[in-house]
């Protein structure tokens, strides 16, 4: 099955960091000029009560790469000054992942007794943090239709039942997955214009509850 692919020209860096300061169960996102950062909070360390998070930073990939190669102490120097010192000083605790970012939407879901889901039916950029719910969202609704059919004595894989699954998935992520792409697009972006819009954008949202309202509606699957 073909696939329409979106490289985003950046990579991710996942890595486990313990800060001197907590985190208070406080997740972050920040939207830097020429970056992304990233914090998910986590259990202290069992074996030295260490404050601890899941620290995500997007950049161009050569940059990523740099701070890779770097030594445990230097890394987290440079995590601490990224972070503005937020949590205090920051030192590394896990091995370091680097992930491209590339936005997948294949051109079907489905084919003969086949189908897509999860990361195969819309890969997400992680900035909306929406493409776990999809991925769930799709499993769901053709475990739904595989249980009617097989309650009624029919093939789970006919291509009606099959061809419905597509249709309501591709309704159900195809705005969301645009608009993340444009959104991804806008805050990585380092031109003028792009300061200008990405301004704009958030102004808006702070100053007109009923657009709030509608994106959070909207991530989180309409509830």
């Amino acid at each position: 099955i073909g696939a329409d692919m979106h490289d985003f020209g950046r990579s991710m860096l996942l890595c486990t960091m313990t800060h001197r300061e907590p985190h208070h169960q406080v997740a972050w996102e920040w939207f830097g000029y020429g970056q992304t950062l990233a914090l998910l909070p986590m259990n202290d360390a069992p074996d030295s009560g260490a404050h601890r998070s899941c620290v995500v930073l997007t950049l161009p990939h050569h940059q990523l790469e740099a701070l890779e190669a770097m030594e445990a102490p230097e890394f987290g120097r440079a995590l601490t000054a990224r972070f503005s010192e937020r949590l205090g000083a920051m030192e590394l605790a896990s091995t370091r992942h680097l992930y491209p970012l590339v936005g997948v939407r294949p051109h079907r879901l489905v084919a003969e007794r086949f189908a897509c889901v999860g990361d195969a039916a819309v890969g997400m950029h992680p900035v909306t943090a929406h493409g776990f719910n999809f991925g769930l969202l799709g499993i769901s609704a053709l475990a739904d239709a595989i249980r009617t059919a097989q309650s009624s004595g029919g093939d789970i894989a006919a291509p009606r039942l099959l061809a419905q699954y597509e249709r309501g998935h591709r309704r159900a992520t195809l705005p969301l997955y645009l608009a993340t792409n444009f959104v991804a697009q806008l805050y990585t972006a380092d031109a003028g214009p792009a300061r200008l819009l990405r301004g704009a954008a958030l102004r808006l949202a702070q100053n007109f509850p009923p657009f709030k309202r509608a994106v959070a509606a909207s991530l989180s699957g309409g509830h």
